[in-house]
Formats: structure tokens, sequence, C-alpha cells
């Protein structure tokens, strides 16, 4: 998995104003990719059998839950511009293993066709942690993680105490990332390649919302290889 370096990126430094046009031609592409389905369906539908009629409607949905992400990474990055980005003063805690059951179900079509394993360790302690921000956090991870794996093949989720964290990774079974971009990737505008629609906000997003919850996010290489992206919380006091 290659990355390609901000440095030369024409996205860099742009004003709010431009960075909008950019948001507003990866919506048009999005647009224009689900309008040509539903183009096929319509003109097509009588003669198309079932199972196509089903692969398309799962394209469609697949680029509108791209869309999703997308439209939220330009949210979140327009809060980080903002004067309060300090989510440690949060009111009660959080029972991370029942947050991540309940944000299974919205997991799951984002992973597309790959098998979604989640694994929680038992009794882990309360966290300091947004439930909105852990959840963009994840989708990001998750959509990431469909795009560098082989058809069909699983992401898996797991959950550990880590001292005094609790740590969460995300899994793929794709090529992986080189060692030495591994921090880079979470810098703005930084892209890795051949990763489809996006303009290299998500993971520097993804790192200003888990410091903000005083954690830490980085990359590393999966046990069988892949890449690992994982995110720790601290433990409530």
């Amino acid at each position: 998995m290659a990355v390609r370096d901000a440095s030369d990126d024409p996205l860099a430094g742009l004003s709010a104003d431009e960075l909008l046009r950019v948001l507003g031609h990866e919506i048009g592409n999005l647009v224009t990719i689900v309008s040509g389905y539903g183009q096929m369906l319509r003109d097509h539908w009588e003669f198309l059998p079932d199972d196509r009629r089903l692969d398309i409607v799962g394209r469609m949905n697949r680029q509108v839950d791209q869309l999703r992400v997308l439209i939220d990474n330009f949210q979140h990055l327009r809060w980080l511009t903002g004067p309060n980005k300090d989510l440690q003063a949060l009111g009660p805690t959080t029972d991370i293993g029942n947050l991540l059951e309940a944000l299974a179900d919205d997991l799951v079509p984002l992973a597309d066709d790959h098998p979604l394993e989640i694994a929680v360790e038992a009794d882990l302690p309360r966290v300091v942690a947004d439930r909105a921000s852990v959840q963009h956090v994840l989708m990001n991870l998750v959509v990431n993680a469909t795009k560098f794996s082989p058809a069909d093949a699983p992401i898996d989720i797991a959950v550990r105490h880590d001292g005094d964290a609790v740590s969460i990774s995300v899994t793929d079974h794709g090529v992986g990332i080189p060692p030495d971009q591994r921090d880079r990737i979470f810098e703005k505008f930084v892209r890795l390649q051949d990763g489809g629609v996006g303009v290299g906000l998500g993971l520097f997003i993804c790192r200003a919302l888990v410091e903000a919850m005083g954690g830490h996010i980085r990359a590393d290489e999966g046990a069988d290889g892949g890449a690992r992206m994982s995110f720790t919380l601290p433990v409530a006091k």
C-alpha cells in the first residue's frame, strides 16, 4: 500500500471555500455513480436477473455509505478548526463493550462484503469517551480496511484492556502499510494510493478526535499481515 506525499498534494493549504469546492466535487462524483446505477435499473429492469439487480443495489448502497463518511469528515473538520477541541471533560464515562455492541449494526453495512469479526475482552473498565467521536473513528477505520482487503476477507475489530487505557484495533488482510509511512498517514491531506474517494482527511480527523479524548492512534502490521489501526481511550479514574 503506497502513500502519496502531502507536500506534493494540490489540496494542501487550501482555504475553507476551496475545500468546500473539493467537497462538492467529491459529492458530485458519488452522485454521478449512484445516478448511473439508478438509470441502469430503470432502463433495463425487466431484462436484469434478480442477482444482478441485487448487485447493483448493493453498489448504490456502498456509494451512499462513502458519501456519509465523506460528509461526516468535513463536519468534523469544521469542529477541529473551532475554539473547543477538548473532549476529555466529558460527563458520564462509557462502557466500551456496550458501545461497540450498539455500534455494530452501523459498522456492518460499511464493511460491505467483508465479514466483520468483533472480539471484546471481558470485564473491561469504563473509559472516558465521546460516543459520536468513537463511532466516527471506527467508521473511517472500517471503510479504509474494506478498500485494501481482498474480496470476502474478514475485518477484525478487537477491544482489550491495556494498562491505563482500553485499546481498540481494526485489522485488515491487505498488503499493509510500509513502516516508514505509518506515522505520515495521519497527517492532513496524505492519502493512501488506490484508496478510492477521499481527500486525505479521514485519518487526520481520527487522530485529532482520539487525542481530544486523551488517547493515541497508531498504525502497524497485523499478526497475519495487512494493516492494523489501533487507538486507545483512557480508563476512567
